[in-house]
Parts: structure tokens; C-alpha cells; sequence
């Protein structure tokens, strides 16, 4: 088996102390809102809250012997955006993302692809997807991997296209069963046979699929054993 890690699910140092009890490795979630620039505040304020994040938790982090990795920012980022101001505030952000990770230790950092179905031209926001994540790698060293994570794509497709279009071994794919099975049309099997060796990362939650429920996120996050969602083969 390979090496398992909690997210800290803005329960940092519990979740520390449950990954150093067990021999676990750590996801650092609690960067993906530092980072995110909230409306009024300056790039100043910004970056005092990252490095006060830092300091509260690097200590901790260099501590553990089991693997490290960092969710970035998910609010807003859309690699396949066509905005030029859209494009400068993501690429701002996961640049903020990739230093933070390399402080820390982190081997990978973790991003939402971003694409909401119908809200962008299929092939379009590939093809910029694809730009956004040659550009973005160009001053990178391969000591952190990219994972590229779903969350609404109806099937694995897009996944596929970007990482082979980009053709980069810093861009694999993190493959989220629990979005897998709330928001797509592909079962979650064909998920992992059709990306293959694409993946190096998974997220390992369950749900009760679409419901149709008001107000209600099928995107549950259950632990793997509470949901609808049971792997026969792996």
C-alpha cells in the first residue's frame, strides 16, 4: 500500500497528532484560504497571513517523518479561464501555493482543475488549460508534483487531454472518488482505468450520489465506508 495522509480539514493540530500517532503522512488544507485574497484586503495583509501561517505550523511540519503535501487555493481558479486578469490572480496565487509547499516540505500540492460544465467551451478551456499549466511549470524544479484534481468534469476526458497535452511528468492527476461519484456520468472504476498512470494521488471519501435534496451538497465527504460508493476491483 502506498503512503496514506489525512487532511487536517481545518483541524491542524489534531490532525498532526493523529498522523504522528499512526505513522501517516499530512494534507495542509489551511493554506487554500490563507493564500486567497479576500475582498479589501492588501497584498501586505495577505502576505503577513502567510507567513504567520507559516511560522504557527512549519515547526510542527518539520517534525514529521511521513510525507507532506499542500491543497491549494480552489476559490476562483480556473486554469482554462480566457480573462486575462482571471488568468494573472490564478497564476499569482498557485506561484504563492508552490512556495509555500517547497517551505514546508511538501512532495505534492494539489489544485482543482476548475472547469463548471457549460460555463466554457469544452476544447477551448482544454487548449488554455494546457497553456496555463506549460507556463506555469517553466521555472518549476521536480521536486513537487502537480496534481490536478476533479471536482464537476462529467467524465475523465478533459484529465486526459490536459496531462497528455501538457506532457510534463510535474503534471499527474489527484483523482477525488467522492466528486468521481457525486458529479459525474463515469463510474468511478472507469475513472481509474482510463486515467491510468496519470494518477498519483487519490482523495478517498464517499457520499449517497445525486440526491436532488434542497440546499443539499452531494458532495458529502464521508468517511469511505458511509455512502453509496463501494470499489469492487481496487
Amino acid at each position: 500500500m502506498k503512503e496514506i495522509r489525512l487532511c487536517d480539514d481545518s483541524a491542524f493540530e489534531e490532525t498532526v497528532g493523529r498522523c504522528n500517532e499512526n505513522g501517516l503522512g499530512i494534507e495542509v488544507q489551511v493554506f487554500a484560504d490563507s493564500i486567497t485574497r479576500k475582498i479589501g484586503e492588501s497584498d501586505e495583509e495577505v502576505n503577513s497571513r502567510i507567513e504567520a501561517e507559516l511560522l504557527k505550523e512549519k515547526d510542527v511540519l518539520d517534525g514529521m517523518i511521513c510525507g507532506k503535501s499542500l491543497h491549494a487555493p480552489h476559490a476562483g481558479v480556473e486554469t482554462g479561464t480566457k480573462d486575462y486578469y482571471d488568468y494573472e490572480k490564478i497564476m499569482k496565487y498557485l506561484n504563492t501555493a508552490y512556495q509555500v509547499a517547497s517551505k514546508l516540505g511538501c512532495t505534492e500540492i494539489v489544485i482543482h482543475n476548475g472547469y463548471k460544465v457549460g460555463t466554457y467551451y469544452y476544447s477551448k478551456y482544454i487548449e488554455r488549460s494546457i497553456n496555463f499549466w506549460k507556463d506555469f511549470l517553466k521555472d518549476k524544479n521536480d521536486s513537487i508534483t502537480i496534481c490536478i484534481e476533479n471536482q464537476f468534469e462529467l467524465d475523465s476526458d478533459m484529465l486526459i487531454q490536459i496531462i497528455d497535452g501538457v506532457a510534463d511528468n510535474r503534471l499527474k492527476v489527484c483523482l477525488d472518488i467522492g466528486h468521481a461519484h457525486a458529479n459525474s456520468i463515469m463510474p468511478v472504476e472507469k475513472w481509474i482505468e482510463t486515467l491510468g498512470n496519470r494518477i498519483a494521488y487519490y482523495h478517498l471519501h464517499n457520499n449517497h450520489v445525486k440526491q436532488n435534496i434542497p440546499d443539499h451538497n452531494d458532495d458529502e465527504h464521508l468517511g469511505i465506508c458511509h455512502g453509496t460508493l463501494i470499489l469492487q476491483k481496487y
